[in-house]
């Protein structure tokens, strides 16, 4: 949109391009129409979706399709033997996805990318080659070769990184095919691509546009062609500037009509007394004009709806305070009137994006009856707000493992107030990575004083209205007898710590995050490698066999069968791409069809569970097979290198599973949240939209298809919270709990994934103006919105299925 209107892009126009639609306003495609001038274009769909009243000719190719690398590409250049013979063209648009695509699939050193450069030198040289013999005795013609976007590390893009936001502009005339120099080595914005290309055209500049006139590309006009170019891009800044933001025009008027002085006078001169020392000064003055009016254009670019905005917060704090009422005792009533409330004001702010004008009544009912819903349960509570707090505190968190469960509460606030910090916010992942260390090494202090006291945990009292809570596993012999030597348990102890710290210390150095220290090499960089394939190869088939022989210990055979065939699809999948190598076994076409195979092994393995004789073994339980069913569909979703991420956490996942926390239940969630945060970060994500692994969206899809493609997204961006909180699920449902436990549950994790969203989104309406908001803020509200969503799904599982199990 940029590269045709000039105008800068918003934040939430990464979303909207998932579904672009026709694009009304000015930009140079439609003054080539309105002029009679004829465009061509060949690419990314995109494009005809916005601008396709405006095309001669044109063809499209799916833009979100990224396992699609080839034909992508194929179907734009099979037309440029007819177009370029040809020649009835004005503009001829290419727009190539092929390298783009490899980045989202593979990553920026993919074995696959030197092959497409190649192709790509060659689409230009027989492109320009073309232009050259078009030209005749014409004006010359131009090849203009650009990047929409840069690529990270990653393979993504939406970042604000160097080379997400640096690409080459190649301006290509056949005027000097011969000559080796005049290379003009600059940096420009995006957006200064549209008045130099309207002026080349000799088109008015869009009305929108902000960019600025490349004066080297001018160079070759007369001094008095060149002041004429740049005057018509100041008249028109200014005039965007007048309908913008009417009357804070005047300085920039007044220094205009001053230099306009200047040029008249200059022009009044003839042509042997106009001086170069004076065409260069005008030139610097209208210059000056331009960075006035887009300067001031830019600081007001952003508006804010704040009535809008402060009662999206204020919702959001009622939630939460309606949750700490209503914790001992909730009125179904009250809760139904503030879910029915809360969703009008959200239909009503989506319909109308204001909370003005206050024509209906019931944007004020609504309003009114959140108040009488806080009202109303702070009234009926037995206890104040702050008493109601602590005692969730006291028999939630404190219990056998008190230490434990005094950090889980520490840790939840202290993470809470750093997102306070722009810093804090970028470099997240650290604060989980010390977190989710330092709370297996506070277990294991909480153990060995539970041992100096004689307090076996099956004796702990944990100040809750049931004895089911989280105890440690010991044989039977320790548990009836109390046998066994002191140091023996205590070794155990030492020894599942110290496997759980080196699979955490293993996994945050896989892939390099954040935004300090993510240019650095980590592992992931080194394996992907096509020198490394082949250990590549090796290290997925060893860490698959690892996770088969972790979750057979839980299933039937034939359980254990259908798991093994869908990892194995998965290996397939991977070697069909390119990215594993597996020999003696056909490569299907981008593994679409090993993928599928793998997601119905996912599908039967869950259906299993409901089949006579597969539920024989008594410590297995649904959630169990469930957790099995996902760690396969996980492995499919992650890069090669990342499935031996989720091996770590699969021997993480049975260690816990042999050594229950000294925690009562409520803590143990938030313990296993925290693993998740921890994960979600080990696998490459970020708070930056540009880590995000587009191609886990298209795996198994032959085309685009928005709803898999978002789907699938999501379960593999949030692919390690879901697999640690199925990992909970799975624990909790061998303790048989109460309905007062699984309350306690939900209630607890509501709070702490309630509780940085509702802090930090205040936050951010305060800081709206603040120079990061954009690009660290705003995406990391992003990010708490869809974990709020996440843990909202699992948690109604949770309480579904044990709500009907407690009748």
């Amino acid at each position: 949109m940029a590269l045709m209107t000039g105008s800068v892009p918003g934040f939430v126009d990464v979303i909207l391009n998932f579904g672009s639609t026709k694009y009304e306003g000015d930009n140079i495609l439609a003054q080539m129409s309105r002029a009679g001038r004829r465009v061509v274009f060949f690419g990314d769909d995109t494009w005809i979706k916005l601008f396709s009243d405006h095309f001669t000719r044109y063809e499209g190719t799916t833009s979100f399709f990224v396992t699609d690398y080839t034909e992508v590409d194929n179907n734009v250049t099979r037309h440029l033997p007819l177009e370029l013979s040809a020649g009835d063209f004005d503009l001829l648009i290419l727009h190539y996805l092929g390298l783009d695509h490899i980045g989202h699939l593979a990553g920026p050193n993919s074995p696959l990318v030197p092959p497409k450069l190649r192709e790509m030198d060659e689409v230009i040289d027989t492109v320009y080659r073309s232009l050259t013999k078009l030209q005749g005795e014409g004006l010359p013609n131009l090849l203009i070769v650009c990047g929409d976007h840069g690529m990270s590390d990653q393979g993504s893009h939406g970042g604000a990184s160097y080379s997400e936001t640096r690409v080459p502009l190649a301006f290509l005339s056949t005027q000097h095919r011969s000559s080796t120099g005049g290379v003009v080595e600059s940096e420009v914005d995006q957006i200064d691509l549209v008045p130099t290309l309207s002026e080349l055209l000799g088109l008015p500049i869009p009305s929108n546009n902000l960019g600025h006139l490349l004066m080297d590309m001018v160079q070759e006009q007369g001094a008095e062609e060149q002041l004429a170019s740049l005057l018509r891009n100041t008249i028109q800044l200014l005039n965007l500037l007048r309908e913008d933001q009417p009357g804070a025009d005047s300085e920039a008027r007044g220094f205009f009509h001053s230099t306009c002085q200047l040029h008249s006078k200059w022009l009044s001169l003839t042509p042997q007394e106009r001086s170069s020392a004076m065409a260069h000064q005008i030139q610097i003055k209208y210059n000056e004009v331009i960075t006035m009016a887009t300067s001031t254009i830019t600081k007001k670019l952003t508006t804010y709806d704040l009535p809008a905005l402060i009662t999206c917060v204020i919702g959001l704090w009622t939630a939460v305070i309606l949750l700490l009422l209503s914790q001992q005792s909730p009125v179904r009533w009250v809760v139904m009137v503030h879910v029915i409330s809360t969703l009008y004001l959200v239909g009503h702010l989506t319909q109308f994006q204001s909370v003005w004008p206050f024509s209906g009544s019931g944007y004020l009912i609504s309003v009114a009856s959140l108040m009488l819903v806080l009202s109303t349960t702070a009234l009926q509570a037995k206890k104040t707000m702050k008493d109601q707090v602590l005692e969730w505190m006291r028999s939630s968190f404190y219990g056998g493992g008190s230490l434990c469960g005094g950090f889980l509460i520490a840790g939840t606030l202290l993470h809470t107030v750093s997102l306070l910090s722009s810093s804090y916010v970028e470099e997240e992942h650290q604060t989980w990575y010390f977190l989710s260390t330092s709370i297996h090494i506070l277990h294991l202090m909480s153990v060995i004083l539970t041992m100096n006291t004689n307090q076996h945990p099956c004796n702990a009292s944990f100040n809750s209205s049931t004895s089911n809570h989280f105890l440690r596993s010991y044989p039977k012999s320790d548990v009836e007898s109390d046998q066994g030597s002191h140091s023996d348990k205590f070794r155990q102890e030492v020894l599942n710590t110290a496997v759980l710290l080196l699979a955490a210390r293993l996994m945050r150095s896989w892939n390099q995050t954040g935004n300090k220290w993510l240019h650095l090499p980590d592992i992931g960089d080194w394996l992907i490698l096509a020198d490394n394939r082949t250990l590549l190869s090796v290290l997925v088939a060893v860490s698959l066999l690892l996770i088969l022989v972790l979750l057979s210990r839980r299933l039937t055979w034939v359980q254990t069968i259908l798991a093994a065939a869908g990892l194995f699809c998965v290996f397939w999948s991977r070697a069909s791409t390119g990215a594993l190598f597996l020999p003696f076994v056909p490569q299907m076409d981008r593994g679409i069809l090993p993928a599928r195979l793998s997601f119905l092994c996912v599908f039967l393995v869950l259906v299993s569970q409901f089949l006579p004789g597969q539920t024989s073994r008594s410590s297995v339980g649904h959630m169990d097979i469930c957790l099995t069913a996902w760690t396969v569909l996980h492995v499919l979703l992650m890069r090669p290198h990342n499935t031996v991420l989720v091996a770590f956490m699969t021997v993480q996942q049975s260690v816990l599973c042999g050594c229950k926390l000294v925690l009562p239940p409520s803590a143990a969630a938030v313990f296993y949240v925290w693993m998740g945060r921890a994960a979600f970060f080990s696998q490459g994500n970020s708070n930056s939209i540009a880590t995000v692994d587009v191609g886990a969206g298209y795996v198994g899809q032959e085309d685009y298809n928005a709803f898999p493609v978002a789907f699938l997204l999501g379960l593999a961006t949030y692919a390690g919270p879901i697999y640690w909180f199925m990992a909970f699920l799975a624990k909790l449902n061998t303790l048989n709990p109460s309905r007062r436990d699984l309350h306690q549950v939900y209630f607890t994790v509501a709070v702490t994934c309630l509780l940085p969203m509702v802090v930090y989104a205040a936050f951010v309406v305060t800081e709206r103006y603040h120079l990061f908001v954009w690009t660290v803020f705003l995406p990391k509200l992003l990010y708490l919105g869809m974990d709020l969503v996440i843990y909202y799904l699992l948690s109604v599982i949770l309480v579904l299925k044990y709500y009907l199990r407690c009748e």
